[in-house]
């Protein structure tokens, strides 16, 4: 009886916030950019605590962000092998970046054995699903700048990517840019090719 108590105290609890009625996916939702915003701040011990139960409940984004703790937030050992199994638990619940994520496991060779095929797969997966760095990765592949290159950097302008619009402008695609601010090209020099930055800290 008690143990009814509770989990219908546990139901409530996800699908009321702030008084009004939300459905449980959406309350899921809400926590999961909590436990980020947690992340961004990191305090990870609090994120761990937010996002791990949802995680392991199968949340798909959730997931994803509990693999990335696995790399240095001293929260989890560092362990490639298991940050590896969570994106790829995201990965196969439709999670468009941690395709990406675990197509960088399988390029690197950690946490998975280097395969180059199964890189591609990932990352083409991820980046027609809309990830910005998937489609930033996959261009990078195209080490001669060709075709490839160019599709995947305009696919990702047209997603937001400044860094994007930078790369196509140096690499003599400045027709595919013309909008290109002088702001953008500092950001992407100073933040991201000197300071080591995200792909995605200019947007």
């Amino acid at each position: 009886m008690v143990e009814k108590f509770v989990f219908v105290l546990c139901v409530l609890s996800l699908v009321f916030t702030s008084g009004s009625l939300v459905r449980a996916d959406e309350a899921e939702d809400q926590l999961v950019e909590q436990g980020i915003a947690f992340y961004d701040d990191e305090e990870f011990a609090k994120a761990k605590a937010i996002l791990l139960p949802l995680a392991e409940a199968g949340h798909a984004k959730a997931m994803n962000l509990i693999g990335r703790m696995h790399d240095g937030t001293m929260v989890f050992p560092n362990d490639a092998k298991v940050e590896c199994d969570w994106y790829e638990k995201s990965a196969k619940a439709d999670y468009a970046s941690a395709m990406n994520n675990l197509s960088i496991c399988y390029e690197k060779g950690l946490g998975r054995p280097r395969n180059i095929e199964l890189m591609l797969n990932w990352r083409k997966q991820s980046a027609i699903k809309g990830s910005k760095l998937g489609m930033i990765n996959l261009a990078r592949v195209d080490g001669k700048f060709g075709k490839d290159y160019r599709y995947w950097m305009n696919q990702a302008v047209q997603h937001g990517s400044i860094y994007a619009k930078v790369s196509l402008n140096l690499r003599g695609y400045e027709q595919d840019v013309p909008d290109l601010k002088i702001q953008d090209t500092l950001c992407v020099y100073i933040r991201i090719l000197i300071f080591d930055g995200s792909f995605l800290v200019c947007d």
